[in-house]
């Protein structure tokens, strides 16, 4: 049985924007928002018309491991790939916290 407290914990921390490992959702949502929305979609269901891909419903696992891979320069460097060529200058920049932040977001996201 789940202890109160930590039910009331969780509760407050999700409530504050800040999720249990340490996430701040307020901030991943300014990143989506100023971002990612406009080619992902506002609740990130994809756009056909940019080939963005639908982030919501995704596992946070490979939204993370895909950013990481952008920012470090596995993805989006190949000549053929237009789309990653796209996307790796939308991550190059981001910091560890800002993608914890941000795929905590997107996981909110129906």
């Amino acid at each position: 049985m789940l202890n109160i407290r930590v039910v009331m914990v969780v509760a407050v921390l999700y409530a504050g924007g800040v999720c249990a490992g340490g996430e701040n959702l307020s901030d991943g949502q300014a990143i989506f928002e100023s971002v990612c929305a406009t080619c992902h979609g506002e609740n990130g269901e994809g756009s056909e018309d940019f080939s963005a891909p639908r982030l919501a419903g995704q596992h946070g696992w490979y939204l993370r491991t895909q950013l990481l891979n952008f920012r470090a320069g596995v993805r989006g460097v190949d000549e053929n790939d237009e789309n990653g060529q796209i996307m790796q200058p939308m991550a190059a920049d981001l910091e560890d916290q800002a993608i914890e932040n941000l795929v905590a977001y997107i996981g909110t996201l129906k």
